[in-house]
């Protein structure tokens, strides 16, 4: 398979069709109404267990603002961007990729919360280069790639180089340990790959090369084995690793059609950990039931058919239909795993919703790669006319 898009035919028309709706505005509602809704299920989701435990009931959904707004002006900010800078510099993102990741391994540097040293203090403030690493290689990924277009229908340089790089970014990330990035930027990865020409049974090769280096990972780390273990028969330790999806389980389940009404959750007071972060999906579900899961859904739906339509726009460049498919998949990959982790479908990664949990880093960044999309479409819509 030479790729999804034939760029020889696609979209010839492309510059003088303007598009159904412009992207930055389609795009940009989309992300308005998700941070919207973030706040209203934070409260909802901490508003009581923090009233109980610090006397500030909105503690949390304050930080989240503040997140928020600063997540807006980054937005705002590099929607501007002339996105050929980052073409000319593209390669220099992995290394600044890799400097931020190392800068995690240094004693003094590097802060550890929870058993693992993702994040990078400064006084109060702690940041997880992780989630800015995962734009950087997207960006870097998607210069190779433009830069190696006409060599990527063989094995070396369409699959093992790009993989070679994307294994360091890997093994920094596994040492902190954050095995979700990891499956979040393979995914992604991988995608970007198939998409721009590499031979799909090349693609199946590089697939079957990570699942073995993800079984081995698994096999030989006890903690990554309780995991799995726990998610194919959580009731076998229903009061240790089997807990967190077990009360997951409950709280979507007691959801049903409608929900039993927002701010009426259950499971949200003390017995789902992680209740406003990685499993703030089950209390959406719980309180809003089916209907608003499924409404949650459709957004992220929408999202990703929005930046495909702006990539496949953008198949007679290379870089820029790299660059908004990353971007696009950057923000919908680890909304789909995260939900999958909830509803008991995927082993637990420690993955964010991305625009909804609460998490400065995560929100930040998810809205930074919300504008690096909208400069995109700037320049779509500057060819147009």
């Amino acid at each position: 398979m030479e790729g999804y898009l034939n760029r020889e035919n696609a979209n010839k028309d492309s510059r003088r069709k303007p598009l159904p709706f412009f992207s930055d505005k389609f795009i940009l509602v989309i992300a308005f109404v998700l941070v919207f809704f973030s706040l209203l299920m934070i409260y909802s989701a901490t508003g009581n267990v923090s009233q109980e435990k610090y006397g500030d009931a909105y503690l949390f959904v304050r930080r989240q603002s503040l997140a928020a707004i600063l997540g807006f002006v980054l937005l705002f900010s590099v929607s501007y961007i002339n996105v050929e800078w980052l073409r000319k510099v593209a390669l220099g993102f992995f290394v600044l990729a890799v400097l931020l990741l190392l800068l995690v391994c240094i004693p003094g540097i590097g802060s550890k919360a929870g058993g693992a040293q993702r994040w990078i203090g400064v006084g109060p403030l702690h940041f997880q280069p992780s989630e800015l690493c995962k734009i950087f290689v997207v960006i870097s990924l998607a210069g190779f790639l433009s830069r190696r277009e006409g060599k990527l229908k063989y094995f070396v340089p369409g699959v093992v180089v790009p993989v070679a790089f994307l294994s360091v970014a890997a093994v920094l990330l596994l040492i902190q340990p954050d095995f979700g990035s990891v499956a979040v930027l393979f995914s992604v990865a991988l995608c970007m790959m198939l998409a721009s020409g590499v031979r799909f049974r090349h693609f199946l090769y590089s697939g079957f090369a990570c699942m073995v280096a993800g079984g081995i990972l698994i096999a030989t780390s006890p903690y990554r084995m309780k995991r799995i273990l726990s998610f194919m028969n959580p009731w076998d330790d229903s009061q240790g690793k089997g807990y967190q999806l077990i009360q997951s389980l409950i709280a979507v389940g007691s959801g049903k059609a409608t929900g039993v009404g927002l701010g009426a959750s259950q499971q949200k007071l003390f017995f789902l950990p992680a209740a406003h972060t990685d499993f703030i999906f089950a209390v959406i579900a719980e309180e809003l039931g089916f209907i608003g899961a499924v409404a949650l859904l459709i957004l992220f739906m929408l999202l990703l058919w929005r930046g495909l339509l702006l990539a496949g726009r953008l198949a007679d460049d290379t870089f820029l239909f790299n660059l908004a498919l990353g971007l696009t998949l950057l923000l919908v990959v680890p909304a789909l795993l995260n939900i999958g982790v909830v509803i008991g479908l995927l082993p637990t990664k420690g993955l964010a919703l991305p625009l909804i949990s609460y998490g400065g880093s995560s929100l930040i960044c998810s809205l930074l790669t919300v504008g690096l999309l909208l400069a995109v479409g700037r320049t779509l819509y500057q060819r147009m006319r």
